[in-house]
């Protein structure tokens, strides 16, 4: 489906919307300085508020020195020489992983990533890296502050449990940009390690664990270099911080089906680390969701962060359960959760087709933080096959596949896992409709743009058109610096990769600003597709809350006279 524009719903959407593209900044005035950067933060988790003292590690000296944040309710004052600043977090702060950046009048850092969570924070306390000196927990729930502070480190935490009584253990490190892939061990009172955990939706695990007997258990966490390296010890260094969620209450990480029509409530299951027992279920309609595009996020109850759900264009159906030997029949346009629920299981549904008529059917579920790698197969009323899914070079990429019936009869849509596997998470989300046209825009690097006074540049872009897209696109730019024009760009009928020119005036003023790009239909209204780019770039493994950016940075250098030297500032 075409992402398209929006009009927010509510003040709250409305300032996130315009937070998104604009920030939050707090800025003084000092000497001049370079590029700055962003090492690390301390504390990388903090609670709905509060109000603290944090410490930046990094380089931040120069002019216009501001901190900028994508929601207005973190509000940062510039941090001194030696890194120190205060933070008030505001009440209504998003749940979840929020980018932070520092910026000057010479340019912006890399993105540096916080987590705004809701339950007591500790700190980690070492020693607590042998097994028999672990670091006491005393109350459930707790959320650990901890890093792996050297090569070879490995962490522990001890917890007094009762037999049959469940705990649910969620890890984020991958999540706040940590360069380690963690691993989570439970020893149970003798030293026995009892319980494994690795990956989840990304390199992060998560874990229910129910204690055999009652007793001290110890959670020991460690990890590998982020990215891989020669080196196979455990990782450790300023860069490898985490966060530990143990908590008796259940954590909702997705729901099921995972998908909210476009009007009405749709009533899903939270599921995630939940207990064992009868379902709990909850009601969501559009408004409940952020987000303008095929994806957007819900904050559903027991949640430690967003849950990602299709923004579904049509009606959303009751999940379609599979009983043995039975292919359901399904009329289109129709969207519907599913799950496989044991190795190499396959979920079919079929369609009555009449001669010349076009489907496409999308799938979902890595994207959602799902655990399906999709395979799609469409059979015709002979079986033989008419559509299956590409092999497509982008492994974060979910199939679609299009196919045009030749001859009336039931044609029957064949889903199931890549790798044949099955069981708790294997769940998705399918849609089955009329193709419909589509149009992509993406940027394709969103590095910060250096651009001096007086002279160009330019930004590539990939506009991507599929399912017979006819309609004209223009590319303009938005919220550029003073000084700075891109004229609007006309995309070519068959689309592919174009050039944005920014053009900085020669009396252009020195600073640092971001902007936006997005492609511009010719309908009445317009549809806005916005740019957008991959925020891990090639470091990407598995699905997370900030894998994509909007926001383009854009510094203006001063004008340099003919022997080289800077032109006074104004």
């Amino acid at each position: 489906m075409t992402p398209f524009f929006k009009a927010p719903r509510g003040l709250f959407l409305m300032r996130l919307s315009l937070s998104f593209f604009f920030g939050f900044i707090c800025f003084v005035n000092v000497v001049n300085g370079a590029v700055p950067t962003l090492t690390s933060i301390l504390p990388f988790g903090v609670n709905p508020g509060e109000a603290i003292a944090v410490k930046f590690v990094g380089k931040f000296d120069g002019v216009d020195r501001r901190v900028w944040c994508d929601d207005p309710a973190l509000v940062f004052t510039a941090p001194d020489t030696s890194g120190n600043a205060f933070l008030r977090v505001g009440i209504d702060a998003r749940r979840g992983v929020h980018l932070l950046r520092f910026q000057n009048s010479e340019g912006v850092s890399a993105p540096l990533r916080m987590m705004v969570g809701g339950l007591p924070r500790l700190e980690e306390k070492e020693p607590n890296d042998e097994v028999s000196k672990p670091q006491l927990i005393s109350k459930i729930p707790a959320w650990i502050q901890g890093q792996l502070e050297k090569a070879g480190d490995v962490d522990g935490y001890s917890f007094s449990l009762k037999k049959d009584v469940p705990i649910f253990i969620r890890v984020d490190a991958y999540e706040i940009g940590s360069a380690v892939d963690m691993h989570l061990h439970i020893l149970d009172p003798s030293g026995v390690r009892i319980a494994t955990a690795t990956n989840g939706r990304n390199l992060d695990p998560a874990l229910r664990f129910t204690p055999p007997a009652d007793g001290v258990y110890v959670l020991q966490l460690a990890g590998f270099a982020h990215p891989p390296a020669a080196d196979v010890n455990f990782a450790g260094a300023v860069k490898c911080p985490y966060l530990v969620t143990v908590t008796d209450e259940p954590l909702t990480t997705r729901v099921f089906p995972a998908a909210i029509p476009p009007s009405g409530k749709v009533e899903v299951e939270l599921r995630g680390l939940v207990r064992k027992s009868t379902p709990v279920l909850a009601n969501f309609d559009r408004q409940d969701v952020l987000g303008n595009g095929d994806v957007g996020v819900l904050f559903p109850t027991g949640a430690r962060s967003s849950v990602n759900v299709v923004c579904s264009r049509y009606p959303v159906k009751q999940p379609v359960r599979l009983n043995e030997g039975e292919v359901p029949l399904v009329v289109p346009p129709v969207v519907f959760g599913g799950e496989v629920m044991r190795p190499a299981q396959t979920f079919e549904c079929r369609l009555a087709m009449k001669k010349g008529e076009k489907l496409q059917a999308r799938f979902w579920s890595r994207s959602l933080g799902l655990g399906m790698e999709g395979d799609l197969l469409v059979k015709g009323p002979n079986g033989e096959t008419v559509a299956t899914s590409p092999n497509p070079s982008d492994v974060f990429a979910e199939p679609v596949v299009s196919w045009s019936a030749g001859a009336d009869g039931d044609y029957v849509v064949s889903v199931k896992d890549l790798f044949g596997r099955g069981g708790e998470g294997m769940e998705f989300v399918l849609e089955l409709a009329p193709m419909e046209p589509s149009c992509v825009v993406e940027i394709v690097e969103g590095k910060p743009m250096q651009l001096t006074a007086g002279k160009s540049s330019s930004l590539k872009v990939k506009v991507l058109f599929s399912n017979g897209w006819k309609e004209p696109v223009v590319l303009r730019m938005s919220g550029l610096p003073n000084g700075v024009f891109a004229p609007e760009v006309t995309v070519p009928e068959k689309g592919g990769e174009v050039e944005v020119h920014l053009h900085a005036a020669i009396n252009a003023p020195a600073g640092t600003g971001m902007a936006g790009l997005a492609g511009w239909t010719k309908s009445e209204p317009p549809r806005v597709l916005f740019g957008h780019y991959p925020s891990r770039g090639d470091l990407q493994r598995g699905h997370s809350d900030s894998d994509s950016s909007r926001d383009l940075w854009i510094t203006v250098g001063a004008t340099t006279k003919a022997d080289g030297s800077e032109m006074p500032k104004k």
